[in-house]
């Protein structure tokens, strides 16, 4: 037994390995595809690229070990079928639920690591990439001088160059709009040649400029309005410097990005879910404070001598009052109910948000165990069918792994949106795609416990056949 257990693991562990990471790097280049125009051209240096890949490699972790699962699987188990290993083992007296056993204890041992990455590691490496992502999103491009073209990158500053040496550093025809900040005040430098040098920290840049002309508006001048006064200034040679500070990475505060879902643990998660409903029941009872002056409890008038109130002339209500005053009477009852209707709608939009976010937390809350539990799902369905298909190497099993992926995604996408949106419960939208899938893995299971495949295609052709005479007889 310890050498078919051996066997098995062998077979499994190998496959796993490599179709998780080739897993993780085709999401991974998914990632960069989408978020490339971000990237390119901010000048980042390395390791903060190296720093945002890494920290999202743990939000593609619930992409990758599903599909993993399910190829590694099939191909395990259809390789040894394939090679006639499994039926060595059945004629040995080796059923199918001892064959599976080993990699099945593997898969357990997968969902408790998984379930504690999860929780714990996925939440804080999502703050990590979150903020990072941010940052980088949020940071001005790299400053780049092209020919012909105004680099606007400096806060205040303008700057187009007509031709730039290959040395880098000498530029010729260069133009400088600068607009001070507050007020409309334009200054136009323009020169003929210069250089152009970063320092060493790369904060400031530095232009020394020659045979060129200076224009300032004097805006500050009295009478400024009427008769528009401006300086030119010629100059031989003259220095500008420029601050590159606004052009580097910002850290933002971390703790900004700590209040969506997919950033807390479960114990974080049942607090904010805790704290949404407290919030609920405070809007509700806020709206119906709003109404209760204008549907008092009938009990109240009763108690309050409405034996005594006048008797009404009218069965229209504005009737009874003098017509004198009936126009005031329906302007003050009109804006009452709008600003009734305002109050109330905003507190229903206030109360609509924060069940959204109720829900949203809730469903984090179940996905920390759907996670897990789908993997030994995935791989009750897919272990079983590799033995069933007797068809190893790549091909076959990676077409049938990744269409029940899709199938697998796309029920469990349905389910969360519809329990996000509150057509579902909760935690029915998130456990849906599991509780669908459970009775499938369990029938395939059973299927190849008794050699029996999944689909006989005999019987199915003559129940095509019954159903082709019984259509015929009726339109005869």
């Amino acid at each position: 037994m310890k050498k078919i257990n051996l066997l098995v693991v062998k077979a499994f562990v190998g496959p796993f390995i490599a179709t998780f990471f080739i897993s993780m790097f085709l999401f991974l280049m998914l990632f960069l595809w989408k978020w490339i125009d971000d990237l390119v051209g901010k000048g980042l240096e390395w390791h903060v690229v190296a720093r945002l890949l890494f920290f999202s490699t743990a939000d593609l972790i619930p992409m990758a070990l599903p599909l993993a699962v399910l190829i590694s699987s099939l191909m395990t188990f259809g390789n040894l079928s394939e090679s006639y290993e499994m039926v060595a083992l059945k004629a040995c007296g080796v059923s199918i639920y001892r064959a599976l056993f080993p990699a099945f204890i593997i898969i357990i041992l997968l969902a408790v690591i998984t379930f504690y990455v999860s929780n714990i590691v996925i939440p804080k490496a999502n703050l990590e990439a979150k903020s990072l992502l941010w940052d980088v999103r949020n940071k001005k491009p790299a400053f780049s001088l092209k020919e012909g073209v105004f680099y606007d990158g400096i806060e205040g500053f303008k700057i187009k160059i007509g031709k730039k040496d290959p040395d880098n550093e000498t530029i010729k025809d260069i133009l400088i709009y600068e607009v001070k900040p507050g007020y409309n005040q334009l200054i136009i430098v323009r020169a003929e040649s210069g250089k152009m040098k970063l320092s060493d920290d790369k904060r400031l840049l530095y232009f020394t400029l020659t045979n060129g002309t200076r224009y300032e508006e004097l805006v500050e001048n009295v009478g400024y309005n009427k008769t528009y006064p401006a300086t030119v200034t010629k100059f031989e040679s003259q220095k500008m410097t420029f601050d590159l500070g606004d052009l580097e990475l910002k850290k933002t505060d971390k703790d900004l990005f700590k209040g969506s879902a997919v950033m807390m643990n479960i114990n974080e998660l049942q607090r904010a879910i805790d704290s949404a409903r407290i919030e609920i029941k405070k809007h509700e009872n806020t709206a119906r404070d709003y109404l209760r002056p204008y549907y008092p409890d009938p009990k109240i008038l009763i108690q309050n001598n409405v034996k005594d109130s006048p008797k009404l002339k009218s069965d229209t209500l504005i009737n009874n009052f003098p017509i004198q005053n009936r126009y005031t009477i329906l302007e003050l009852a009109l804006s009452t109910s709008r600003n009734l209707k305002d109050l109330v709608g905003s507190a229903a939009n206030q109360m609509a948000e924060i069940r959204t976010d109720d829900r949203m937390f809730s469903i984090k809350w179940h996905e920390k165990f759907t996670l897990s539990t789908v993997l030994i799902i995935l791989f009750l369905i897919a272990a079983p069918l590799g033995t069933i298909i007797r068809k190893g190497g790549l091909g076959m099993p990676l077409v049938i792994s990744i269409l029940m992926f899709i199938v697998y995604y796309i029920i469990n996408m349905i389910g969360i949106k519809m329990g996000r949106e509150g057509i579902l419960p909760e935690w029915l939208g998130a456990w849906i795609a599991s509780l669908m899938l459970l009775p499938v893995g369990l029938f395939i299971l059973k299927k190849a416990s008794i050699e029996s495949s999944l689909f006989q295609k005999d019987k199915f052709e003559r129940w095509l056949e019954n159903l082709k005479q019984k259509f015929r007889k009726k339109t005869v």
